[in-house]
């Protein structure tokens, strides 16, 4: 999951706010702040990667926006308190990647394979090829030390072995020999998928994936599309993943419910998180709406994303992160205008936009954790989103109501 942010953990809360952008690419155009409830106003951004300090001056509720361009309007808002989120994060564009390549000879025991079966590394589908007792894959990885997740598929793309192969030396040009043995074929872990809310309508199926403790392994393990294949050479740190996903789509807006768990044995209990009350949402059909009806009451929810977007040619996404302690007690939010102090060009009037409200909900303080770090999370965490959707039209009289 992208909530488009990290942070940095802190243990008291701060009397200044230091905002890092990442952007190796050159996508980054500019950046605002909000102290409490004042204006909102630009802040200089300087260095490799830019950051920007402000002081809070006794407040403890803040904001922070970012706007990124590569061919598309994109403002990022995140607002939260010192305490939840002390540092935080905004990646405008990542670097670009610098692969080697890397051959990857793998032998497996006759006893089993099948007609169709394929061999993959991490998983990938352009990293596959028809298996027998000898094949070689040459991967495209980037140099150094890194794990590697070598499966074993059915013609079907289910996993019948999985292996994790250790500590790699990635070489320009070098290789690695691994085995499969039939030692490295697990049982396979059966998952029953809950039902979903009243009105929703789920596929009886979960995604599980693997990842090994330095996040440089991973992939699909499922086994069936209700259970997944226990990767040989599982150790401390690795993680599997479950993930389900229920959906209820109108004629005029939808809905989306999705839960994931982190766990290192046997099958996860996973559950979809409470549904939006038909209605329950209002949004104004403005450049920067306003929306009503975030009251959620769950004791596991960290905020909302709100998202305003166009596809198309004008490729426009402007995205909220609210935390739960700084919108306190208030049901409502207006994205803010910030056209003066970042520099884009709202949207006219009679553009139909997408317009998405999350909830988001875990038992971890998600929005203070660097969530492409997998030594964050630990066996027993799980993330839940309740998204609803509907589409408005710029200028034009009347709110919307959704789901």
């Amino acid at each position: 999951m992208a909530l488009g942010f990290t942070a940095c953990q802190q243990t008291s809360p701060p009397s200044s706010i230091t905002l890092t952008v990442e952007d190796p690419m050159g996508n980054f155009r500019a950046a605002a702040y909000q102290v409490g409830t004042g204006s909102w106003q630009v802040l200089e951004m300087t260095g490799t990667p830019k950051t920007g300090t402000f002081n809070l001056g006794g407040q403890t509720k803040y904001g922070v926006a970012v706007r990124c361009d590569s061919g598309e309007v994109k403002v990022t808002v995140i607002q939260a308190t010192s305490t939840e989120l002390a540092n935080p994060k905004v990646v405008c564009s990542s670097p670009a990647p610098s692969p080697i390549p890397f051959t990857v000879n793998v032998s497996i025991e006759a006893s089993l394979l099948a007609d169709g079966d394929r061999v993959c590394v991490n998983n990938s589908d352009s990293d596959c090829q028809p298996a027998g007792n000898r094949v070689d894959i040459t991967l495209n990885l980037e140099p150094g030390r890194r794990d590697l997740l070598v499966v074993l598929k059915d013609r079907s793309g289910m996993v019948k072995v999985a292996k994790v192969v250790r500590n790699v030396g990635v070489t320009d040009g070098g290789n690695a020999s691994v085995s499969l043995e039939r030692g490295d074929q697990l049982p396979e872990v059966s998952f029953t998928v809950p039902n979903p809310p009243p009105g929703y309508t789920s596929v009886p199926a979960a995604l599980f994936g693997y990842g090994s403790a330095n996040g440089t392994a991973s992939g699909s393990v499922n086994a069936s599309s209700t259970s997944y294949r226990p990767v040989s050479g599982f150790g401390r740190g690795d993680l599997y993943g479950a993930g389900i996903v229920a959906s209820r789509i109108g004629p005029s807006s939808g809905a989306i419910l999705w839960s994931f768990q982190f766990f290192n044995s046997g099958a996860p209990s996973l559950a979809f998180p409470a549904p939006w009350a038909s209605g329950s949402l209002r949004v104004t059909q403005t450049a920067h709406p306003t929306v009503t009806g975030l009251t959620r009451s769950e004791a596991d929810l960290r905020g909302y994303a709100i998202s305003l977007f166009v596809g198309g040619r004008l490729h426009y996404t402007y995205t909220a992160t609210l935390s739960k302690a700084w919108l306190g007690g208030a049901g409502s939010y207006a994205l803010p205008d910030l056209s003066s102090q970042l520099g884009y060009t709202p949207l006219s009037n009679g553009t139909s936009a997408g317009f998405e409200v999350t909830a988001l909900l875990s038992n971890k303080a998600i929005l203070n954790l660097d969530l492409t770090n997998p030594s964050v999370f630990a066996a027993g965490d799980y993330i839940g989103l309740a998204r609803a959707s509907t589409t408005i039209t710029v200028g034009h009289s009347g709110d919307v109501t959704f789901p």
